[in-house]
């Protein structure tokens, strides 16, 4: 069904979320897993085929109409935001693929059928032109060697984008990307210890030995993989993750609001004091600032702009920022926060993990100052 009215719909995600992801976050931080009725949930809302073209059955939301509904689904447990936010995002590099593959499995993907799980870093390498990951042609087969790490989604995937290189003499013009299935022969899959934050969201080390991968599943063509990698998926995760960031610290914000005029010491509420006034004013200005970034970076893309650079300013501003808030929330919950009793606990931990998807604030400041000093102004 289609979404006649964004604004109603975002108040129906925001219940959605403060009542029954309350209670989906409970279980998930008992079970270490994602319930199968969380998935089915997030189907019948309609959350995993927000930004997947029409022709496909997706909703076809414009980035700056999709940020906003992400935002609300950060404001609970960190594994329903990186379910809607992977599903929403990964299926991209595919829109590069021959109509075959697209065809194949974009219709599923946007209905929830398959997920999805993007496989670029590594072990050993950093995640560009140093990818240790190689596909030999032979015939009308790639064969895939090599080791992929932190590969969230690695216990549910059905299908993971794989970025390898094809032809080490080209450098980053001969990086690949292509599409994996679980299954496939010489693919294995182990699963890394358990996360401080985001529990649930399995992650996992994609081994590869010779695994055979048809011609027909290479995403574009030979030496497009970091293209792809780049401009069709990592800058529009970026501001999706930035975004994710404002949800966490506008959630932190309202929870430590609602605490600070509820704490009553020496005979008034915590919040007439100008302590904690100071900080939730700070906090507030902060969120106010890194929502108005991701939406400039939003709207740039939907315009049909490069946004490398203003998604990494986004993005990079918004971890400092989420890391800061969450800190200065719990800081007024005082030891009340360290318990599992109030959600400031839980999106404490989660807001860490969003410091490492996409790369770390460094890797933001080396894409902005590379465009500060040889790209656009």
């Amino acid at each position: 069904m289609a979404i006649l009215n964004l604004a109603e719909y975002r108040e129906q995600i925001r219940d959605f979320i403060l009542t029954e992801g309350e209670a989906f976050a409970r279980q998930i931080e008992t079970e270490k897993r994602v319930p199968d009725a969380l998935l089915k949930r997030l189907r019948e809302l309609g959350l995993l085929r927000l930004t997947y073209p029409r022709e496909y059955g997706g909703e076809g939301l414009k980035l700056q109409e999709y940020l906003p509904m992400l935002e609300e689904c950060a404001k609970s447990h960190g594994t329903i935001r990186i379910l809607v936010h992977g599903v929403n995002t990964m299926w991209r590099p595919l829109s590069y693929a021959r109509k075959a593959l697209k065809d194949r499995w974009l219709t599923a993907l946007a209905a929830g059928e398959v997920i999805p799980a993007f496989a670029l870093t590594e072990p050993d390498t950093g995640t560009g032109a140093d990818v240790g990951t190689v596909a030999v042609r032979g015939g009308d087969t790639y064969y895939l060697t090599g080791k992929k790490h932190l590969i969230t989604f690695a216990d549910i995937a059905d299908v993971f984008t794989v970025v390898a290189c094809t032809d080490r003499s080209k450098g980053g013009a001969g990086i690949s990307a292509f599409l994996v299935e679980r299954n496939t022969p010489g693919f294995t899959i182990t699963l890394m210890p358990e996360m401080m934050g985001m529990k649930g969201s399995e992650h996992g080390i994609l081994e590869f030995r010779d695994a055979p991968v048809p011609a027909e599943n290479l995403i574009g063509q030979e030496g497009e993989g970091l293209s792809i990698v780049l401009r069709g998926f990592l800058d529009q995760s970026r501001a999706a993750i930035a975004q994710s960031c404002v949800g966490i610290a506008q959630r932190s914000l309202e929870l430590a609001t609602d605490f600070a005029k509820q704490r009553v010491t020496f005979g008034k509420p915590i919040a007439e004091r100008q302590a904690i006034q100071m900080m939730l004013a700070e906090m507030a200005t902060a969120i106010h600032a890194g929502r108005l970034m991701v939406m400039d970076a939003a709207r740039r893309f939907d315009a049909g702009l490069p946004i490398a650079k203003e998604a990494a300013m986004a993005k990079f501003f918004c971890l400092e920022m989420v890391g800061q808030v969450t800190d200065r929330a719990l800081r007024i919950f005082g030891g009340r926060g360290l318990t599992m009793a109030y959600p400031i606990e839980r999106l404490y931990r989660d807001a860490r993990a969003l410091w490492f998807e996409e790369g770390t604030a460094e890797i933001q400041k080396t894409v902005i100052a590379r465009e500060v000093l040889y790209g656009r102004p």
